[in-house]
């Protein structure tokens, strides 16, 4: 039975193998290898990729080469070259193209498979280099992104040279770029110079109180060395003497470096300006290193929460533009200077004991990049009238800026009666008290930083505030002149919210307790109050923690009747949830506000 059964599946074997076509009937032979393509070539001193193009017959492939590193254009070799499957050409590897003739084209026959011939039209270009030349350094700059992921982050693009202004001899240093020859890939290479401008000096990142960040930012390297465009990579590659590597993304003229991660209106979109390149390098980014017992935003975007770089270059020489006094003293002053970039004036303190403040010795005087000033260290400024003076900064491309010098004589009182908060201040926190039902027994409390809730309100973490003492008046209270200066970045903080959930978004009524801009202060007890504008009057408590810490706190209306439950705990998204005890406590269940200071 089981032989019977053998013989019956042999035949039936035999039945389907002669029933059935055969699969790879059409396959045998070449007669289906129609393609005639080049699909890459590479030649002779060839410069990056070929650019092939086809439309039927009609074949060109365009070769771009730096001709200088092609001895006989009669015989330029082929480097290599690939071809559909199945063609074939007498132009193989190793063989040579003739291109000398005035049109610099050669022809490259390619035969299918199936015998069809097409012949191919190769034109010869000089190539350009999108780096070859020399450039000088327009702005070297850095994206900031101040934990961009939370509602509350923020980010921004700044000057390195603002932050690092020792780097600042960096802007008039030129770069040059040679190309010599080209890898086997195509990608161009040669030597690199960058050399020291006008004063002789490369930039420094280092920063007179943080310390050096040379290791972080000094990606260009000093000097000469060797470079490589790396096309399929997109990079520039820049090597020194000692073999170190530099990688850089490079953005031509017109393309995006950098657009805010958070949101696109935070900042406007950084291109690279007509006629210039970018070099562009990642930067260690470290967030979780953040400092948020000091928070000190300079640092922090210094050293941990920069996360890119770029150097635009440019071909033409743009003398700088700035036009700033960076630093400031006189003879006799007693505390630091407050630099007002926004409106061009420093003012400062000496001591009353002395003076003649017709004749007062200038003891620092640095101005940006690039400018001059009608001024220097040693010389003496005149206020005897209205107790100002003024210096004239011009840039390094002719724009004058008169800077007005504010002088004010600090009156020798005996010691004890001058309030603690006397001085100049930098402002650490923005915070508030909230009381969550915590009256009425199953409720809680909390300390939060504002800032926390309303990003609009970080810019006041820069401001510094100054209390000069002046004298006692005639009920024997202290008084004296008050200025809350904007920072760095120019600006106060506003207290709103962009949430557009929120049935209240401006809270500036609820948390302007301390004024900007200058005025005047009374001490009544523990209180001063501030008069600022047309007698409009601040009353603050002054709480001292040390003689270097103190707080200015006010009172916050508690409105826990104005409390908001519809949304609260309406759903499982813990999220919402969050958000909306964000707003109740930020709108009613705060009672108490405070900026904690320390002394500069």
């Amino acid at each position: 039975m089981k032989k019977a059964l053998n013989i019956f599946v042999l035949v039936l074997a035999v039945l389907f193998t002669a029933c059935t076509d055969d699969p790879f009937e059409d396959l045998k032979g070449s007669d289906w290898q129609k393609d005639r393509n080049v699909l890459s070539l590479l030649l002779d001193g060839q410069i990056g990729t070929s650019v092939i193009e086809r439309n039927a017959d009609d074949a060109t492939i365009k070769v771009f080469a730096k001709y200088e590193n092609i001895e006989d254009f009669s015989k330029v070799e082929v480097k290599n070259i690939l071809l559909s499957y199945g063609a074939s050409t007498s132009n193989g590897i190793g063989s040579t193209l003739n291109f000398d003739n005035a049109d610099t084209t050669s022809v490259l026959s390619v035969e299918s498979g199936a015998g069809e011939k097409l012949d191919w039209t190769i034109s010869l270009h000089p190539f350009k280099s999108d780096l070859e030349g020399t450039w000088y350094i327009k702005e070297v700059a850095m994206y900031c992104d101040l934990f961009s992921w939370e509602s509350w982050g923020w980010d921004k693009t700044v000057l390195i040279t603002d932050h690092l202004p020792n780097s600042a001899s960096e802007l008039d240093n030129k770069l040059t770029f040679t190309v010599e020859g080209a890898d086997e890939n195509g990608n161009p290479f040669g030597k690199f110079i960058h050399e020291a401008g006008n004063d002789q000096e490369y930039g420094d990142f280092t920063h007179d109180t943080y310390g050096d960040y040379n290791s972080r930012f000094r990606k260009v390297i000093i000097g000469e060395g060797t470079w490589l465009r790396d096309f399929e990579r997109n990079l520039v590659v820049l090597a020194d003497s000692r073999g170190n590597e530099f990688e850089f993304g490079l953005s031509l003229e017109g393309n995006l470096i950098v657009e805010s991660a958070f949101d696109p209106g935070k900042f406007d979109p950084k291109y690279v300006a007509e006629g210039g390149v970018a070099l562009t390098a990642e930067l260690p980014y470290t967030p979780e290193n953040f400092d948020w017992d000091t928070q000190d935003y300079l640092y922090e975007e210094i050293a941990n929460m920069s996360k890119l770089m770029w150097y635009e270059l440019t071909k033409e020489y743009e003398p700088q533009t700035n036009n700033s006094i960076v630093s400031f003293a006189v003879e006799g002053q007693v505390e630091g200077a407050v630099i007002d970039e926004d409106n061009s004036t420093v003012s400062v303190i000496i001591s009353e004991e002395g003076a003649n403040v017709s004749s007062v010795k200038i003891t620092d005087l640095g101005i940006s990049y690039g400018s001059v000033v009608d001024k220097d260290v040693e010389e003496s400024l005149d206020f005897s009238l209205e107790n100002t003076a003024t210096i004239t900064v011009t840039s390094e491309s002719g724009e004058a800026r008169v800077w007005t010098i504010k002088l004010t004589l600090k009156v020798e009182v005996p010691e004890g009666e001058e309030p603690v908060f006397v001085g100049t201040w930098n402002i650490s926190e923005v915070g508030m008290y909230c009381d969550i039902f915590l009256s009425d027994g199953w409720g809680w409390d909390k300390n939060v930083p504002i800032t926390d809730y309303l990003p609009a309100a970080n810019p006041e973490l820069d401001n510094t505030i100054t209390f000069v003492y002046e004298g006692v008046n005639g009920d024997g209270k202290a008084y004296g002149s008050y200025e809350n200066n904007s920072g760095t970045d120019g600006q106060f903080g506003n207290y709103v919210s962009d949430n557009s959930a929120w049935a209240i978004t401006d809270f500036n009524n609820r948390y302007r307790k301390v004024p900007t801009g200058t005025g005047s202060w009374v001490k009544d007890g523990d209180k001063v109050l501030i008069t600022v504008g047309e007698g409009v009057v601040f009353e603050l408590l002054v709480e001292t923690t040390s003689e270097t810490e103190i707080a200015l706190t006010a009172e916050v209306e508690h409105l826990k009747g104005s409390f908001v439950w519809n949304k609260i705990n309406e759903g499982t998204d813990q999220e919402q949830d969050l958000t909306d005890y964000a707003y109740n406590e930020i709108a009613f269940m705060s009672n108490k506000m405070w900026y904690n200071l320390t002394k500069q």
